[in-house]
């Protein structure tokens, strides 16, 4: 596939401020012509921009990537790699760009699914998603794994829940109000010691997803279950990762690298991005 064109680059590391990303629109000659805030069309020549989008997904132990143009999907890559993915992340990358005939510069932004999730999975997904996207000066979005996960639920008239079990008694919860068909967090994310108790007494709609079904088969089901779209499988899709990214992108809300980190410790998880 010829490589798409013109692209979009990204100059600059993240600031405090959103709007402080510069995007360089280049034309079919790959020149820049002009730097503005966000991304945008220059008004006097209008050329075509062309924004590339990478997902980047370990939380849950599988490898999972997505290579987007312009919201169409170029390149996908899913596998239950649990032990192996440090050695394979920059490997498979590679791979899936040569595919398709592209370089890491050709990126607009990366997203990364930034946990809860596997302790181990979570920091290297996000450890290599920050080192690739501050190598080439891009936009990096990072994505609470609740989320993701709510995403993958439809057709819910009301307010539903979010439930993670990564360990054998623990739960990460989040409640969640679909507006205009897209899952909206209703608060942080909450971390609670006591699984079984929380479901016990939890009569409303609810997702629960088991990060070891073996392990975790002692907390009992909901009991009013929401399960996921038939269309997707229990792990996220790559492909999801991307779209939920990519409208955080358009509404502007890059955060500051600073701000970027694992939601995999406790306390911190209070403190996820609202929504």
């Amino acid at each position: 596939m010829a490589k798409p064109d013109p692209v979009v680059a990204c100059s600059g590391r993240a600031s405090a401020a959103p709007s402080d990303w510069s995007f360089r629109e280049r034309d079919s000659q790959g020149k820049a012509e002009q730097c503005c805030s966000g991304i945008c069309r220059n008004p006097e020549s209008s050329p075509q921009i062309t924004v590339i989008l990478l997902a980047i997904d370990t939380a849950f132990g599988h490898l999972g990537y997505c290579l987007s143009h312009d919201g169409e999907v170029l390149a996908s890559h899913f596998a239950r790699s649990r032990r192996s993915n440090s050695k394979l992340l920059l490997p498979t990358l590679d791979l899936l760009l040569n595919g398709i005939d592209l370089q890491k510069a050709d990126l607009s932004a990366i997203i990364v699914n930034q946990g809860p999730g596997s302790y181990t999975g979570v920091r290297i997904g996000l450890s290599f998603a920050k080192t690739v996207a501050q190598v080439c000066g891009i936009p990096l979005v990072p994505i609470p794994s609740l989320d993701l996960l709510a995403a993958q639920v439809d057709g819910v008239p009301e307010p539903f829940e979010v439930l993670l079990n990564c360990t054998r008694h623990e739960l990460f919860r989040a409640r969640y109000e679909c507006k205009a068909g897209t899952p909206v967090r209703l608060g942080d994310i909450k971390h609670v010691r006591d699984g079984a108790a929380v479901l016990s007494h939890l009569t409303g709609p609810a997702l629960l997803h088991r990060l070891s079904t073996n392990r975790n088969a002692q907390l009992p089901e909901p009991k009013n279950p929401v399960y996921h779209n038939r269309q997707r499988s229990s792990f996220p899709d790559p492909a999801l990762l991307n779209q939920v990214g990519a409208m955080l992108l358009s509404q502007g809300e890059i955060p500051d690298f600073d701000h970027v980190h694992p939601l995999y410790v406790k306390q911190e998880v209070t403190n996820s991005v609202p929504r």
